[in-house]
């Protein structure tokens, strides 16, 4: 049963209500507790009151001198408290150590510790109990003019009044109880009646894990269980058009994994950079008249390029065999500092007389594959020199919330049909120039190094102006 709604439901709904009740009677408890021992206080500090009276009347003579040796008056004040509250009173003179008394004693080992206790500075209260005794010890030091007299003990049993606190609690216990039963067998009969729906439910599917799809299930109520019974028959009558579906989705599926592997053979494209960087250098070193500094940097590119062509490579295969690539490891970078490098290291080959660098002073800090985006930036400048009607290239960095990075050049008139795919794969237009061989995948690989780096890449033409914009988050403090 403890498997089932209605089990779980009953346990929760006893275990709650059972926590319920103990922190609500353990606050009854302690209301009862709190309110005798205020009771107890408030009543012996009532007799001290009368008490200290009574002494103040004995021993203060009407010159106002204080006499100690005439006592007999005040031990009638005393007798009279202790028949009328039923108390045991005494006082102990600090004079002669003399200890006027009224009343029995309860527990002299109590009055002689709170006398200590005391030490002729405070009042103290002590509340016993001790299972079939529940008294109270109560001291008070006397002070008259500044002058410390002796000190007050009183004494008196309080377990009546204990034993009608707990009378009241067993009550309370008693009929806790009786209502608790009551509604665990109310909530259990109504329980049983609110899932009959589940259960023919549960049979429902059971027919559907069979393969059985014909049988009608019949709901007995109207409340929520009900309505998933009747969308439960509708679902039986879609199940076999649900699963002819699923059969024309498996072969898009396998087409569309035929088309993903051939658009990674057509992403080696993304190799091009490097290989012209390798093919640069390489041009340059077979020149003679070349200093030893631009002949080491050469070489020093020629080898940092290589590596990154054979990391996409390795890439690339993982991507072609199904496996996912290893996600990028993302660092702190100044993205001005990347594009005065990039453009430093390419100043050879791209010829940086025609490249109009303007940068925000302040550094722009992101957080990104520096890979990638240095990526992103080479093909859009490869793209723009090989593109532009005059070779010239305007690039500038801002900032505005976001890290901006815009690329203008001018370029050949571009046909209406593709004017809005350009990020779209394979789309490509070489102005009739089959020099200018492209697969029509570089912009589209850069928009997804970008998207993939929580940035955007967009573009924009005016006239014969095309603008790229890439806009990355960026690092605040």
């Amino acid at each position: 049963m403890l498997n089932t709604i209605r089990g779980k439901i009953t346990t929760g709904i006893i275990l709650i209500s059972f926590i319920i009740l103990i922190i609500i009677n353990l606050t009854i408890w302690k209301i009862f507790e709190d309110n005798l021992q205020t009771s107890i206080l408030n009543d012996m500090r009532r007799i001290m009151s009368i008490i200290h009276y009574g002494l103040e009347r004995q021993v203060i003579n009407p010159q106002g001198n204080i006499n100690l040796y005439n006592r007999s008056n005040l031990w009638s004040v005393m007798n009279k408290e202790n028949l009328q509250y039923d108390i045991y009173l005494s006082i102990k003179y600090d004079s002669d150590d003399y200890i006027q008394f009224a009343g029995d004693i309860i527990d002299k080992k109590s009055t002689e510790k709170i006398m200590e206790d005391s030490d002729k500075k405070s009042s103290l209260l002590y509340i016993h109990n001790e299972g079939t005794r529940y008294f109270a010890t109560y001291s008070y030091p006397v002070y008259l003019k500044d002058k410390y007299i002796g000190i007050f003990v009183f004494q008196k049993d309080y377990l009546a009044q204990y034993n009608n606190n707990k009378y009241l609690m067993t009550r309370i216990l008693v009929i806790q109880f009786i209502l608790f039963i009551i509604m665990i067998l109310v909530n259990f009969i109504w329980l049983k009646k609110s899932t009959n729906s589940l259960n023919t439910l549960l049979k429902g599917i059971r027919f559907i894990g069979e393969g059985e799809f014909s049988n009608r299930l019949e709901a007995k109520s109207n409340d929520e269980v009900a309505i998933i019974i009747h969308h439960f028959n509708k679902m039986q009558d879609q199940i076999s058009t649900q699963m002819e579906y699923l059969q024309q989705e498996k072969i898009k599926s396998e087409k569309l994994e035929k088309a993903s592997r051939n658009f990674f053979n057509y992403a080696t494209h993304e190799m091009k950079t490097p290989i012209t960087s390798i093919t640069g250098y390489a041009q340059l070193l077979s020149q003679s008249k070349i200093d030893d500094k631009t002949k080491d940097r050469a070489y020093e590119r020629i080898i940092t390029e290589a590596d990154r062509m054979n990391k996409m490579v390795q890439n690339m295969l993982i991507v072609a065999k199904g496996k996912e690539i290893e996600k990028e490891h993302y660092e702190y970078f100044d993205l001005n500092e990347l594009m005065s490098k990039i453009i430093k290291e390419y100043e050879v080959i791209y010829n940086r007389g025609k490249i109009e660098l303007n940068l925000e002073n302040e550094s722009i800090i992101i957080l990104s594959s520096e890979e990638e985006i240095r990526a992103v930036i080479l093909n859009l400048i490869d793209n723009a020199i090989k593109y532009s009607v005059d070779g010239q290239i305007k690039i500038r960095s801002y900032l505005d919330n976001y890290a901006y990075i815009t690329l203008e050049n001018k370029t050949l008139p571009i046909p209406e049909g593709i004017k809005n795919t350009l990020f779209e794969p394979f789309v490509k237009y070489n102005h009739g120039n089959q020099k200018q061989a492209s697969s029509g995948l570089g912009l589209y690989i850069c928009r997804e190094l970008i998207e993939k780096n929580n940035g955007k890449l967009n573009y924009n033409l005016y006239g014969d102006i095309i603008s790229f914009t890439i806009k990355l988050p960026i690092v605040t403090n």
